[in-house]
């Protein structure tokens, strides 16, 4: 109980400096101050800076875009201009780029980490990004019916996480085919 009444004390003595260090416009509820406090001081610029890296290339390097649909390990999320910062665990599946109105490139990525800066940066590291249109639907559906097959067949634990790991990469990439 003394433990828990001082700890009570310490965080509410934090959320008082916090709050009394903040800029009094600032001051709004939940995460919303923090996004203005990261916004550059010359506004949210109109073009997010992308940088989308595979061990083996630089697919965009300090490209302009409009918007970045990610499939984050907790969901799908959007980026745009003006982003909070964040870091996001990548789970496999379909990555949208939109350049510009009408141009939307769309790439499968099997895992990796999303860094949104508050300059509006977005650097992407993916272990893996394949271009859509290249992947091919026959492929991925006998890798799947492969990965399945293994799956079933396993019984040490440590193979059975590597092909379940398998079976889930291949259905997010048939996913992402017929979402094409």
């Amino acid at each position: 109980p003394v433990g828990r009444s001082w700890k009570k004390m310490l965080a509410r003595a934090a959320a008082r400096t916090l709050r009394s260090a903040r800029p009094a416009a600032t001051r709004l509820s939940g995460a919303r101050w923090m996004a203005e406090d990261a916004a550059p001081a010359g506004g949210i610029p109109s073009k997010l800076t992308l940088n989308l890296l595979a061990p083996h290339e630089a697919i965009f390097h300090k490209q302009e875009v409009d918007m970045v649909i990610i499939p984050g390990a907790a969901g799908m999320f959007g980026v745009l201009p003006g982003h909070v910062p964040t870091i996001s665990e990548l789970k496999p599946g379909l990555l949208e780029v939109t350049v510009a109105p009408g141009d939307t490139q769309k790439f499968f990525i099997s895992s990796g980490f999303a860094f949104a800066h508050a300059n509006s940066t977005l650097d992407i590291c993916a272990v893996e990004a394949v271009k859509l249109d290249d992947l091919d639907q026959s492929a991925v559906e006998s890798g799947k019916a492969q990965a399945e097959k293994e799956l079933a067949s396993q019984t040490d634990e440590v193979e059975k996480a590597k092909a379940q790991i398998a079976v889930d990469t291949y259905t997010a990439m048939a996913e992402a085919l017929s979402l094409k």
